[in-house]
């Protein structure tokens, strides 16, 4: 087991961004919907930290991690407001947003089970809180807007995000190295993600 520690800055400044790309793409939804401004804030807000909220809460972490370090809560309500007003041109399926996408849900994942890890959760614990942390804002995003949540579809999401919390288990088990840990999920997540959304490769669907 990983020694309970801080993640390393740049962990930090990468998990920043995620959350900036969780927002913009929370923000767009709400530009897709015809939402107002107070609708792209709160979709942008509720899409880049729902899931490491609702993690919290379920760990029992409080006040939850998105008002201790304000800072996160800052750039989802100022991406989201920025997004409405000069992002009308982007559109939720351009290449560059999916691979930043792809990074947030590789940081997100990480962090996910590293905090499930340290909360002194089991396998299959850590796996959910990771799974959750990374897809749980997508989630609540969709049914605000009434839509099938994204994870729910065929596209390889959560099932990227799955494979970054067994590859956390994996090395963890084998007592691999901080680094060695934390960018092998980073990076498996991201490269299951933008593998099988190039290559169209898709679950079986009903």
């Amino acid at each position: 087991m990983i020694a309970a520690t801080q993640l390393p800055m740049s962990i930090h400044m990468l998990d920043l961004f995620g959350t900036a790309v969780f927002a913009l793409t929370g923000a767009l939804r709400a530009l897709t919907k015809r939402l107002d401004l107070m609708g792209g804030i709160v979709l942008a807000v509720v899409t880049a930290l729902g899931g490491g909220m609702m993690r919290d809460v379920l760990l029992g972490r409080h006040p939850p991690a998105a008002f201790v370090d304000e800072v996160y809560l800052l750039i989802a309500i100022c991406v989201g407001a920025a997004t409405f007003f000069w992002g009308r041109q982007i559109r939720e399926q351009e290449s560059w947003l999916i691979a930043f996408d792809a990074i947030g849900l590789g940081v997100f994942t990480l962090v996910g089970a590293w905090v499930a890890q340290q909360a002194g959760l089991g396998a299959i614990g850590i796996v959910f809180i990771a799974m959750l942390t990374a897809t749980g804002g997508g989630a609540l995003r969709a049914m605000l807007v009434v839509e099938i949540p994204f994870i729910l579809k065929q596209e390889v999401y959560a099932s990227a995000s799955l494979f970054g919390a067994l590859v956390f288990l994996l090395l963890d088990s084998m007592d691999a190295s901080v680094a060695i840990t934390i960018w092998s999920v980073i990076l498996v997540t991201i490269a299951a993600r933008l593998i099988t959304w190039r290559c169209n490769l898709h679950l079986p669907q009903a």
